[in-house]
């Protein structure tokens, strides 16, 4: 999982590139900041896994309670910093949201990968 972080990164980085040469600075900097609330949403899952994998139980409905919670953190995480970046930070929204979808399609790729050992 922590493989799929570094791809992740990489390939926004690149994307980011390319935008800034083809558009402009301003458009890197907004794709830049999508790509880094996908890796930011990408780094809270590869935490609550790493956690899990030692504090593990047998109780069902713990478990499920554990998943709703971690699901409506990094969906309110998401869902403010992309507030942030079109309102307070006012970045070209469409430059903005490519970032993003670069970012989790890039996370999505990365995980079909070759998987790590526990």
């Amino acid at each position: 999982m922590f493989l799929g972080l570094i791809v992740q990164a990489s390939v926004i980085v690149a994307v980011a590139m390319l935008g800034g040469a083809w558009q402009g600075w301003t458009v890197a900097g907004a794709l830049l900041f999508g790509g880094g609330v996908a890796v930011l949403n990408a780094a809270m899952l590869v935490w609550r896994w790493h956690r899990g994998r030692c504090d593990y139980r047998c109780d069902g409905e713990r478990h499920l309670k554990s998943f709703h919670r971690s699901f409506l953190e990094r969906f309110f995480v998401v869902a403010i910093l992309l507030a942030t970046g079109l309102g307070a930070l006012s970045l070209a929204a469409l430059p903005l949201l490519t970032g993003f979808i670069v970012g989790q399609l890039a996370w999505m790729a990365a995980s079909l990968g070759p998987r790590e050992r526990t």
